[in-house]
């Protein structure tokens, strides 16, 4: 088996996928498909207009052309309906970056590419998750969605990293991941406060990436990462 091969095995075990579990029933049809893509879509977009407090499943059936009987036959509640809109934007997210770049340190930059994409294009969505997860408790399931799901992606790209020689041998693959996702929505809370304008979210989050790799970085992958950042 050659190393390229190795690491695609390794990142597909790790490779998050959606939950079945806690839905009462999984469409299986491409038109059922097509109709909860929609349903996904739609709540995403009721969340971004008018937050999560006003999100409720009968303005959700509306907006998607259902009957709210067809959400609870999916869903067991309106949190569950909003945990799977984010999970499905998210797994969406992973699979671009996934086919975007190879792995390592290429992979994990990826990410933050396609992540800061989506938010400057989709503000008010964007600024309605943040926001509920900045009040969220430690033990809440959209803190563990929207903050932590990425930890296992980027510690295993940074492993992977490793083994390739971009970063050295005695890194801390799970130190550098926790990094990156705390500077990543230390960002996002900038921008929310006003710290900073919408035009400048996309460099300011590629640049906190940027800066936590780089002081794990040596040699010809901290050059790299110099020369990136004196681009943005």
């Amino acid at each position: 088996m050659n190393t390229s091969t190795k690491h695609t095995n390794k990142n597909s075990a790790k490779r998050p996928e959606k939950s079945q579990a806690k839905s009462k029933r999984k469409y299986e049809s491409a038109r059922q498909l097509a109709r909860q893509a929609g349903i996904l879509a739609s709540t995403r977009e009721m969340l971004a207009e008018v937050g999560y407090n006003a999100t409720t499943i009968r303005g959700l059936a509306d907006r998607a052309g259902v009957a709210p009987g067809t959400l609870y036959n999916l869903y067991n509640s309106k949190d569950e309906l909003v945990l799977s809109a984010v999970e499905d934007l998210l797994i969406d997210i992973g699979d671009r970056a996934n086919a975007a770049s190879p792995e390592g340190l290429a992979r994990i930059l990826a990410l933050a590419d396609n992540v800061a994409s989506v938010m400057v294009g989709n503000p008010a969505y964007t600024e309605a998750m943040a926001r509920a997860l900045f009040r969220s408790e430690a033990d809440d399931p959209l803190t563990s969605l929207l903050y932590a799901r990425s930890l296992p992606f980027l510690t295993s790209q940074m492993e992977v990293a490793i083994s390739l020689g971009e970063f050295p041998q005695h890194t801390n693959p799970r130190v550098v991941a926790e990094h990156l996702v705390a500077q990543g929505w230390g960002v996002v809370l900038a921008w929310i406060m006003g710290m900073m304008p919408l035009e400048n979210l996309y460099t300011e989050y590629m640049r906190s990436y940027l800066m936590a790799l780089h002081s794990s970085a040596e040699g010809e992958t901290r050059q790299a990462l110099s020369n990136r950042l004196a681009a943005l």
